[in-house]
């Protein structure tokens, strides 16, 4: 399932599965606190997922 042009949803998982194995990154963070059963807010949680996608482009 294609999120953007470049992205899709298989590449993300594995790349936030890849990242969430980071301890000292950002984005090993940011996946940990976006997968976190205390994280409720939606907005919070879109923005992450926002970031999360637009780091992951620009891995590509």
């Amino acid at each position: 399932m294609p999120i953007t042009n470049t992205l899709d949803l298989e590449t993300l998982v594995s790349r936030m599965n890849e990242w969430a194995n980071e301890p000292d990154t950002k984005r090993g963070r940011m996946v940990r606190v976006f997968r976190s059963p205390k994280t409720n807010r939606i907005d919070l949680q879109a923005a992450r997922l926002a970031l999360l996608i637009e780091e992951a482009e620009a891995a590509a």
